[in-house]
Formats: C-alpha cells, sequence, structure tokens
C-alpha cells in the first residue's frame, strides 16, 4: 500500500534517530551490498511500550509486503512466511502483538507473534498496522491527531529545545479537546482506544519523543 503524504509525514517522525532511546548496538547481518555489517539497536524502552497494546496489529495487504522472515535484515535471514499463507494470513485478519523493536539506518523492524502463537518472526514496519486505524467511528479522531502530530513533526522535530509558539500550542489543545468530546461519546474498547491515543498524543507534544506517537497513527 502506498503511504499517503500525512503517512509519509508521520514516518519522518518515527525514524529520526535524535528522538528514540536506544540500548547497545546488536549486529544481526551483513549488509546486502557486502561493504560491512549492517548493526542495529534493540529498543527495549518502545518494545516494553508496544507489547501492552496487545494483539491489535494486523498485516498489510500491500502487494510490496515481504511477510515474516527470521531476521530483521541481511543475506542470512530467511523468509518464514510464503505468499499464499501471507495472503492467507491478511485475508483472515489474523491478530497480532509487537513485543521486539530493532532499528538500523534505513528504518524499523518489528518481532511479532500471533495470537495463537502459529506466527511468529520479524516484518518490516510498513508491512503491519494497528487494526483499530480502520475503524469508522474512529476516524475524526484520528483525522485531528493526525493534524496535531504532523504539525510538530513539520515545525518542530529536530528543534527539541525549541518552544511551541502561542497560536500552535492553542491549535493542538484546541484540537485534543474536540478529540476527547467525541471519544465520551464512545463505548466499550473503542472508547478507550481513543483515550489511550489522545493521552500519548498529549505526551508526544510535551516530548516530541516518537515514541510517544500512536499506534493509531502509523501509516496503513
Amino acid at each position: 500500500m502506498e503511504l499517503s503524504k500525512t503517512g509519509i509525514v508521520l514516518l519522518s517522525g518515527l525514524v529520526l534517530g535524535g528522538l528514540v532511546t536506544l540500548d547497545n548496538p546488536v549486529v544481526y547481518a551483513k549488509q546486502e551490498t557486502g561493504y560491512g555489517v549492517q548493526a542495529g539497536n534493540i529498543n527495549r524502552a518502545r518494545g516494553s511500550q508496544l507489547v501492552k497494546e496487545g494483539y491489535v496489529f494486523r498485516l498489510d495487504g500491500d502487494k510490496h509486503n515481504s511477510g515474516l522472515w527470521s531476521q530483521p535484515t541481511g543475506n542470512n535471514r530467511s523468509r518464514l512466511t510464503g505468499h499464499k499463507e501471507l495472503r492467507r494470513i491478511i485475508k483472515d485478519r489474523i491478530n497480532f502483538k509487537i513485543y521486539r523493536v530493532w532499528q538500523y539506518k534505513n528504518g524499523l523492524q518489528y518481532k511479532i507473534v500471533s495470537q495463537s502463537g502459529k506466527y511468529q518472526g520479524w516484518i518490516d514496519n510498513a508491512g503491519i498496522y494497528n487494526k483499530y486505524s480502520l475503524d469508522k467511528q474512529l476516524q475524526p479522531i484520528i483525522s485531528q491527531e493526525q493534524k496535531v502530530v504532523n504539525s510538530i513533526n513539520a515545525k518542530y522535530v529536530g528543534a527539541a529545545h525549541q518552544h511551541y509558539e502561542k497560536k500552535d500550542l492553542l491549535a493542538y489543545q484546541d484540537e485534543l479537546t474536540k478529540a476527547s468530546e467525541y471519544a465520551g461519546r464512545l463505548s466499550g474498547d473503542k472508547r478507550l482506544v481513543a483515550l489511550k491515543s489522545i493521552g500519548q498524543v498529549r505526551n508526544y507534544i510535551k516530548s516530541r519523543n516518537s515514541n510517544s506517537i500512536p499506534t493509531l497513527l502509523w501509516p496503513v
């Protein structure tokens, strides 16, 4: 699935190295180009956050999704899901949980496991999405959150000590107030998902740390 302009802006905020806290480097495999070793970092803090989301992730149906792999990258990894099996996983809308995050120069990889435990492996960040991001009742909230996060990414990311302009901060607060009012009219799991997501955006305003960007806003 091709990324929208909104998705591109959000993704750019996710991969900026200065915004993500990383642990010690872990070497997985040689680069495809053969120019040495592709080192990555296990982001344990982010992994601990995402595992709390639970089994709310599904594999993207985009034709470029290559499925699950034994390792994040490199010549030594092997494909764990064939084309037919991958199509079946997508068609059956199997739910997954993310429990490990690996970051390298060109992006992010997630290690995931299905609710039944049958499927497990590494997948590119563009190959997975939060199932609630497609929920029609949550779209007004997602739209308001996107306005806030996209504005911050466009104007303030990379300038950690730059204060928000008053008009921008007021606009962000107004968008989230509207989102909170709408969330209050929801019920059950959707209400909980919405309120949690709004809280994460509020944290993003304070910290500008990409770990706070809700998974509802991941490109789908």
